[in-house]
């Protein structure tokens, strides 16, 4: 049986094998040019859903670093102004020893009440130092000045509160130092250095959480290693349970949620990585604790407790558990001492009107999740351990209390100086060394925090590098194999070009005989 193959059908197959060898040629031109193996959906579509991935944790990991580049600012630009204050307070007290010893003279001391205002006015220029606009030593109230003279007096215009800098997915640091320190003149301090905020439980109500800041009602997105993603809906939840229901039941159980051991937050286990993110422009994943991702099959949320009050139960706060009951500690103040018996207390409010009733004229206070002690004197106090509970130690209260009367210590030096008392004068340098112990400690802490930021800075590069590395994996081209393929996709199309022109050529022979 003869079969005949005509020109056009020779001429397709001939185009046909053409283009295939011209498209193969392109596409490693375009993988040698952007030294990518991935550079459009198609080319690998089981890589993109990882490359994306890792370039969102990329992403949130340089938000990291920019954070902590950002907080390092800040705490830079508050060990310089406590090194100022201190610059001056020893100047304070050159003039205070000069004036107090017996070279003082009349003269002398009025020409020290001009120093002496002169750098009062020096530490409000320090103090109200800003870093991008914003005021360091004001709280949270970062536009407005922290300092302002009225009179005779100066008057503290920020607040009280710190500002908390996210230095990576599960972290959070303060990097400010608020200015009411410096403003103690009527009453001594002690702040509690654990925190009694109580263990979640599943029946905690949202809007409680984050120290009673609540959290924002949307939906989350979750990954796992084994590609699936979830997109959980918690609009509808109002309880924490609410919520490790809502996600347990939208993932069939290949994503679990559950309460921290430690009940200060919310856990997922599944198949690592585990990713949380956002859908949208929305911050409920952070809200609840979840901030990038979990290498491990085990992702732990971040802190999201509540704040403690009269209510809670002292059984409920994970940082008593071993140490209930409570037993005795001693408060040394104003000349007497005072034993404490904490043993029948069991919740804060307990804490509290034991406390109250037994030490006259000092108050303790509950605030968020720790607790204060306040007296109505600004002499200093002491708190130490009575018996083996170490109660004090255990509630974070061991230690001492004092004032800190930065302004009104000036205050008094002046009118001391005015009125030529020197026994009034070396009071006020007994009261400045008090300060200056308390400058020096704010600048360890300070320190402190520029050690920590040093150390999540490095953590934060390392891990980028690392997840560079992995994007690398998936996303760049093998420069050798490129090249090779290269080479064998040229000749291809080189052949194939030869043998089209000699085809059509033998044609238009034929033809033309």
């Amino acid at each position: 049986m003869t079969m005949r193959v005509t020109d056009s059908y020779l001429s397709s197959i001939l185009v046909r094998d053409l283009n295939q060898s011209l498209g193969r040629l392109l596409k490693y031109q375009q993988m040698a040019g952007s030294m990518r193996r991935v550079n459009s959906f198609a080319d690998d579509p089981r890589a993109v859903g990882s490359i994306q991935r890792y370039n969102d944790l990329i992403t949130n990991n340089q938000a990291y670093i920019k954070n902590v580049e950002r907080s390092r600012i800040i705490v830079d630009g508050t060990d310089i102004a406590l090194q100022g204050i201190s610059s001056i307070l020893a100047d304070v007290r050159v003039i205070s020893l000069r004036e107090s010893s017996a070279i003082a003279t009349d003269q002398s001391m009025k020409t020290s009440v001009i120093e002496v205002d002169n750098l009062m006015n020096q530490l409000l220029d320090v103090l109200n130092t800003t870093v991008e606009g914003n005021y360091l030593f004001s709280g949270q109230r970062i536009h407005t000045p922290a300092f302002e003279r009225s009179g005779s007096t100066v008057l503290y215009q920020g607040d009280d509160k710190e500002i908390q800098s996210r230095t990576g997915p599960n972290s959070t640091m303060p990097v400010n130092i608020p200015g009411n320190i410096f403003m103690g003149s009527q009453s001594a301090i002690l702040t509690g250095a654990v925190s009694l905020a109580p263990r979640l439980e599943l029946l905690t109500p949202l809007t409680d959480i984050n120290a009673g800041s609540g959290w924002e009602s949307g939906s989350i997105s979750l990954d796992d290693g084994l590609g699936n993603n979830y997109v959980v809906d918690l609009a509808g939840s109002l309880t924490i349970g609410d919520v490790i229901t809502n996600i347990n039941t939208a993932t069939g159980g290949t994503i679990t949620a559950g309460l921290r051991a430690d009940g200060s937050g919310l856990e997922l286990t599944g198949t690592g990585p585990l990713t949380v993110s956002e859908v949208g422009e929305g911050s409920t994943a952070s809200s609840l604790g979840f901030y990038s991702f979990s290498e491990g099959g085990i992702y732990t949320g971040g802190d999201i407790r509540t704040a403690a009050d009269e209510t809670t139960n002292l059984a409920d706060i994970e940082n008593l558990a071993s140490s209930l009951p409570l037993g005795l500690m001693d408060v040394t103040y104003q000349g007497t001492t005072y034993s404490v018996d904490l043993s029948a207390a069991t919740t804060m409010g307990d804490l509290v009107t034991t406390f109250n009733a037994t030490v006259p004229g000092m108050e303790l206070q509950i605030r968020d999740s720790s607790i204060a002690l306040i007296s109505g004197s600004p002499e200093s106090f002491l708190i130490e351990n009575a018996d083996a509970t170490n109660t004090a130690t255990v509630l974070g209260l061991a230690g001492a209390g004092s004032p800190v009367r930065l302004f009104g210590m000036l205050e008094d030096l002046k009118t001391a100086l005015m009125s030529e008392d020197k026994e009034a004068i070396r009071g006020a340098s007994h009261e400045l060394s008090s300060i200056e112990d308390t400058i020096y400690q704010l600048m360890m802490r300070n320190g402190g925090r520029q050690t920590n930021l040093d150390w999540a800075d490095r953590l934060l590069r390392q891990r980028d590098e690392r997840l560079q590395g992995n994007l690398a994996l998936e996303y760049d081209a093998d420069v050798a194999a490129v090249a090779a393929e290269l080479s064998r996709a040229e000749t291809s199309y080189q052949a194939s070009l030869l043998v089209t022109s000699r085809l059509y050529e033998a044609n238009l022979m034929q033809y033309l005989r």
